[in-house]
């Protein structure tokens, strides 16, 4: 497992210096002993990070008690904050004792340093509903696509009648969903990027010189015209391609258009423009794409990301590690700012608490100017 996956949240963005790596048993054990005894200890699983409800570390073997672990927790790390570093430990899991702990056997320690770089402000009043700020108008990436997936007929439907016209103009046009295609390179550039690209000419992609000039063409030729026959087999000369933004935020699909003739700068606004019409046709319908009205408390936040804390466990499958998540931020004064996130940890608490960490990757623009109200407010007490 990739360790850096934890270091997002809750103080925001984090700078990351060198790793140190300790793999002797004694160093080990001194370090066991000297920064996990009486920390704020965390476990991540596959699935969650877990704070452990007690933990106790004797003749190299970890003891520990914590909600959701079980059997199937075979490989884990353990890990805490201690002053400007994270430190880890990779641990297998040996069995439970008839005490009730789970003993685990630290593999290495990991220390990285990572300096806070940004503190969040905590929310008053926050963890219970009504708080002073909430979210809810909630769909998650993965939960688009089901939306898709329940209601195909009318998606399809929908984008054959908006084809009609584009295909007179440009006959080799197509719409593209999350998920329609197995390791589609170019969604995966629209969840990054969420913009469109224009690769004029084919030939540029020999030009060592264009390619290392110019990101969007390296990404083209290192994943996506490698792995697509279609355009390597035939006398394509464009490519333009606009992604489908759900309330012009979050990717799920694209339009993609080709032609054996090379395209311009005005092809490519035409493009651009039929895609943010599409975009808004599939936001518009709610019989297409539906969020959750359910509600949310947020009880800490900052500019570059927030947190949100529930016990009721249904609410955990609007969540998932690493996936984007579009909701609205109901500010105090009627006051709304929807917000494009990417969710970075997901931790079970004491007393099943969850708590989710968000990076904000981008808030439409009246909603940013209350979001930072807001926040500059806080700051100010």
């Amino acid at each position: 497992m990739d360790i850096l996956i934890f270091l997002n949240n809750k103080s925001g963005v984090f700078m990351i210096g060198e790793v140190v790596k300790i793999t002797d048993k004694k160093q080990i054990n001194n370090i066991l002993q000297a920064r996990f005894i009486d920390s704020k200890i965390f476990i991540k699983t596959t699935d969650l990070n877990i704070q452990a409800e007690s933990f106790l570390f004797d003749n190299g073997v970890i003891f520990i008690t914590a909600p959701g672990v079980n059997e199937k927790n075979n490989s884990v790390i353990f890990y805490v904050r201690y002053k400007g570093d994270f430190i880890f430990s990779h641990a297998t899991l040996k069995s439970k004792n008839d005490d009730g702990f789970w003993m685990y056997e630290p593999l290495d320690i990991q220390i990285v340093p990572v300096p806070r770089k940004e503190e969040r402000k905590d929310v008053p009043s926050a963890g219970t509903l009504p708080s002073t700020i909430y979210i809810s108008n909630i769909i998650s990436d993965f939960t688009i696509h089901e939306s898709l997936n329940l209601s195909r007929r009318k998606v399809d439907l929908v984008k054959d009648e908006l084809l009609k016209k584009m295909l007179n103009i440009y006959p080799d046009s197509e719409i593209i969903f999350l998920n329609d295609k197995v390791k589609d390179s170019r969604m995966l550039f629209f969840n990054k990027k969420r913009k469109p690209y224009f690769i004029k000419n084919m030939k540029d992609i020999d030009d060592a010189e264009k390619v290392n000039k110019d990101e969007d063409l390296k990404y083209y030729k290192t994943f996506i015209h490698q792995n697509d026959s279609s355009v390597m087999s035939s006398k394509i000369i464009s490519e333009i391609c606009v992604p489908l933004l759900y309330k012009l935020m979050m990717p799920f699909g694209y339009v993609k258009t080709t032609s054996w003739e090379e395209l311009n700068d005005e092809d490519f606004s035409v493009i651009r423009k039929f895609g943010m019409s599409a975009s808004t046709v599939y936001t518009n319908d709610k019989q297409m794409i539906t969020s959750s009205d359910e509600k949310i408390a947020v009880t800490d936040l900052s500019l570059s990301g927030l947190g949100i804390f529930f016990k009721e466990k249904t609410l955990i499958k609007h969540f998932k590690e690493n996936a984007l998540i579009i909701f609205t931020i109901f500010l105090p004064d009627k006051k709304q700012a929807t917000t494009l996130c990417e969710v970075k940890n997901i931790s079970l608490i004491k007393n099943y608490v969850y708590r989710i960490g968000c990076e904000i990757l981008n808030i439409e623009a009246l909603g940013e100017v209350y979001y930072s109200e807001y926040l500059e407010g806080l700051e100010s007490r």
